[in-house]
């Protein structure tokens, strides 16, 4: 069995960080919007999803 590195890691976060990012963008597309007629907004003081 081997060991993950702290490269390994990191390499990993990144695809993640990076599919989460595409997926966002991907899914704010095809937001519904409220009775109101606006979408909501993005919380930015969230941890983003690879987090």
């Amino acid at each position: 069995m081997s060991m993950l590195t702290l490269d390994k890691i990191t390499e990993i976060f990144c695809i993640a960080d990076d599919f989460c990012r595409e997926f966002a963008e991907e899914v704010k597309k095809h937001r519904l919007k409220s009775n109101d007629g606006k979408t909501h907004r993005n919380r930015s003081h969230e941890m983003s999803d690879s987090e």
